[in-house]
């Protein structure tokens, strides 16, 4: 990108107080004349919303839960992980110990109920119960969804959808830290949560959910769907925007998580009944009803930063140290009761704090951020630390590649002692700590007098290079369209399979949010200052393979282009197309590209489509940003 504007960089990064006075300013009146070229949907201006903006604010919020309501349970002496190093909750073995994680080597193996194989240690021959060699999988309790097996108590019958005793595991696998993780039981409840903004007669939804990710073309799918609930309820919907918050501790919905029979590329981890019929569908009854349901509403908005905070909730797994501390919120407000309806988050960093030593289904630190922010925070005696604001909370997770995680991070719970690793109790002391900060943030907003609201969405066509995705297409574990490749040649130069994607900007008055369809790197979207790093080294000394820095692009970045008061980007945002990575630090392995990763912390690079993705959606991102949907005053 090439639209440096020195004088501009300095005004959003040194003046920020004069920066949101300008651009609350810009806010408070109608829509003027867009320009530059329109991407492929936008509005105000657009094909059924032309009539543009009338200055009335309505906003509506709704959700529903999408957690899995029935599945089978492994066996739990089928799973890897013993012990105290398992959450609370995990599974008891029949020595009392706890069990959790992903399945024994060979668990597909059909050595029967004793897990023990012809050569192993201790075999002594056939299981003396047939199990062996039966050619049924012993790792699970065949019983059917209702997880009820003969002579346990509440049991009457075989299950009457007829999972019982059909020799398939109806079960779910977890998302993150490799394939076989199967799920025994749920912490917490999954969510879609969708808040709608509505202007004149534009109409933008969107909606977080409690996922890994979700791929584009389910997306469209979701949309489709979507706008057929509209109609029949009389509600227009111009845009529906879907994120996921990237948990790692919830079902498989990509399909490259699931069970590993002896090859490298697994079984596709989908449950696509509960896919289609409990997050498809409730996510779109959310959006439907978050339009049918809305009202005049006030919007309160303020962005602020975790700042020393930060080196406790989070930590950077790669080189360059670059985090994006920012913490947006947004509040609505009832504009007759002035009842809080409910209010959106968004902050950046991986939802993984239970790593691959659980075995619960949990929606990890956005849970109890969350519920930190409706119900308010207390100490476990009681005390009283904030008091929340009621309503409900969306959270969109942020720039969270490269690599922001709460697993080596130690954060403090509330009352100063510090959680276990890997346990619910650290999840719980990140989210409430950053809920902490965002109520503070949420009590100090700025109410925003009759804002704009405005969005631009452009599908882009994506090459994927990364040749184990290459694998997982061939085997349709990943069920996505695919063009430009002939599945009858081998893969070339010339022939290599693409997909369809998208970018987007959504404003919501000041706030502008900025979609990209993975996991960005912070420095793409804040650049390099050594501020950004919070204390630590850049680069390691001990880094064998360190990042060129000279080498890193100038700015102006994302952040900046994308331009607002409140700028935030939001990630796995329409699509999920992996790790988005500058490229002057973009390396692979020189034997295995993409199946070992390069020396020097290049983990992301095998999640990556290839090397191309990052600069070509940064050109993408240049056409979007040289649309404008309203001219924007310049001074106060």
């Amino acid at each position: 990108m090439h639209l440096v504007n020195r004088l501009g960089r300095q005004l959003f990064w040194v003046a920020p107080s004069l920066w949101v006075a300008v651009t609350l300013l810009v806010t408070c009146g109608p829509a003027n004349t867009s320009s530059g070229t329109p991407p492929e949907l936008y509005c105000p201006g657009g094909p059924g919303c032309d009539k543009g903006l009338d200055g009335k604010l309505k906003i509506g919020i709704a959700k529903a839960k999408i957690t899995p309501g029935s599945f089978e349970r492994a066996r739990p002496h089928f799973l890897r992980v013993v012990g105290d190093n398992c959450t609370v909750g995990s599974p008891l073995d029949k020595d009392g110990n706890r069990r959790c994680g992903k399945l024994l080597e060979n668990a597909f193996q059909d050595c029967g109920l004793d897990t023990i194989c012809p050569g192993q240690t201790g075999y002594a021959g056939p299981d003396a119960d047939g199990t062996e060699g039966d050619g049924k999988d012993d790792f699970f309790f065949d019983c059917g969804r209702d997880r009820l097996c003969p002579g346990d108590p509440g049991y009457t019958a075989p299950d009457a959808d007829g999972t019982e005793g059909d020799g398939v595991f109806q079960g779910v696998w977890l998302a993150g830290f490799g394939t076989s993780r199967p799920a025994w039981d749920i912490n917490d409840d999954l969510w879609t949560r969708a808040v709608a903004f509505q202007n004149g007669d534009t109409t933008i939804v969107m909606a977080s959910l409690d996922l890994v990710g979700i791929f584009y073309d389910d997306v469209v799918r979701l949309r489709a769907r979507t706008k057929e609930l509209a109609a029949a309820e009389g509600v227009d919907i111009d845009y529906l925007f879907v994120a996921a918050t990237h948990g790692h501790e919830g079902p498989d919905t990509e399909g490259q998580w699931g069970p590993a029979r002896g090859g490298l590329i697994p079984s596709r981890g989908v449950d696509d009944t509960w896919f289609n019929s409990v997050v498809m569908e409730r996510t779109a009854q959310a959006a439907v009803e978050a339009a049918k349901t809305a009202r005049a509403a006030k919007l309160f908005v303020n962005q602020g930063h975790l700042g020393e905070l930060t080196r406790s909730v989070m930590e950077d797994d790669r080189d360059p140290v670059i985090i994006d501390d920012a913490v947006t919120v947004m509040k609505f407000v009832d504009a007759v009761s002035n009842e809080v309806m409910g209010s959106l988050v968004q902050w950046g960093n991986h939802p993984e704090t239970l790593a691959d030593t659980n075995s619960l289904i949990s929606a990890d630190y956005p849970y109890q951020l969350r519920e930190g922010i409706e119900k308010g925070l207390t100490l476990p005696d009681g005390t009283k630390v904030a008091d929340g604001i009621g309503g409900t909370t969306l959270f969109f997770n942020g720039p969270l590649g490269g690599m922001m995680t709460t697993l080596r991070a130690h954060p403090k719970s509330l009352d100063g002692t510090e959680p276990a690793p890997r346990s619910f109790d650290k999840a719980k002391a990140v989210g409430e700590q950053v809920a902490k900060v965002a109520l503070g943030l949420l009590n100090d907003a700025v109410e925003v007098k009759t804002p704009q609201i405005a969005f631009g969405a452009q599908t882009v066509k994506i090459k994927i290079e990364n040749e184990v995705f290459h694998l997982a297409f061939q085997a349709q574990i990943l069920k996505r369209r695919i063009y430009d490749y002939d599945r009858n040649r081998p893969f070339t130069a010339t022939n290599i399979p693409s997909v369809l994607s998208e970018i987007s900007k959504v404003y919501i008055g000041p706030v502008h949010f900025l979609g990209m369809p993975g996991e960005p790197f912070p420095e793409l979207g804040i650049g390099y200052d050594a501020r950004w790093s919070f204390g630590r080294p850049m680069v390691r000394e001990d880094n064998p393979n360190p990042p060129k820095m000279d080498q890193a692009p100038p700015g102006p970045y994302l952040k900046e282009l994308v331009g607002g008061a409140y700028p935030a980007i939001i990630g796995l945002a329409n699509d999920h197309v992996g790790y988005l990575i500058p490229s002057f630090n973009y390396e692979l392995h020189d034997e295995t590209p993409y199946y070992e990763e390069a020396p020097g912390d290049h983990y992301e690079e095998t999640n990556s489509v290839g090397p191309g993705v990052t600069p070509g959606l940064l050109a993408d991102y240049e056409k979007l940003f040289g649309w404008q949907p309203y001219k924007e005053m310049s001074t106060p």
